[in-house]
């Protein structure tokens, strides 16, 4: 699998820092309001330059940059990849382990339980045969105004529509650096003024 990914940093230390250094880490601490979607991390945007954008302008003041690079992943060969965008396999193996932990039920989630713990308690607590997975890609769905746009299936029947959405928000997170695996050389694509 192919991607073009963006990663919204902050501009300090200007372009060549930045560019030595990418991609940067989003770690885990409760203590300072810090809890990564996915777990710790390095996080990435899906081919979506809008909201890499709106991450940058929302977290980082306005005073960002946007780097873009084409990834591979081989889903063959990198057994550590949970896609739970694309692969319904990895999405009802990954729902039915949650069930196992008693991390959700019928109805949904478990009160007070969030996905970020969730990982990080199977990726550090656990051995690691039970969550192998180093790469994980999913979509976001954080604000429904932004979910992105909703377009009918058909018209309304017994009260209900159905819809798909056409520009969803992809995430892929790398535990390490060392997961990614570059087709292009990283470079700015956007830079705030």
């Amino acid at each position: 699998m192919t991607l073009t990914v963006h990663h919204t940093c902050s501009k300090k230390g200007g372009h060549q820092k930045v560019l030595e250094l990418f991609p940067f880490a989003s770690d885990h601490n409760d203590d300072e309001g810090k809890r990564p979607f996915l777990g710790q991390g390095y996080y990435f945007w899906d081919y979506n330059l809008s909201y890499a954008k709106t991450w940058g302008r929302n977290h980082y003041a306005n005073d960002y940059f946007v780097i873009e690079a084409d990834i591979t992943i081989d889903d063959e060969k990198h057994d550590f990849f949970l896609d739970l965008v694309g692969n319904r396999k990895d999405l009802v193996g990954f729902v039915n382990l949650l069930g196992e932990f008693d991390f959700i039920d019928d109805k949904g989630a478990v009160e007070g339980i969030d996905l970020c713990h969730i990982i990080d308690y199977l990726r550090y607590e656990c051995p690691p045969d039970v969550f192998p997975f180093r790469i994980i890609r999913s979509v976001d769905y954080k604000n429904t105004n932004e979910a992105g746009i909703k377009i009918d299936f058909n018209y309304e029947q017994n009260g209900r529509k159905s819809y798909t959405i056409l520009n969803p928000k992809f995430i892929v997170s790398f535990l390490s650096k060392d997961d990614i695996v570059y087709l292009t050389k990283p470079f700015i694509k956007f830079v705030s003024l």
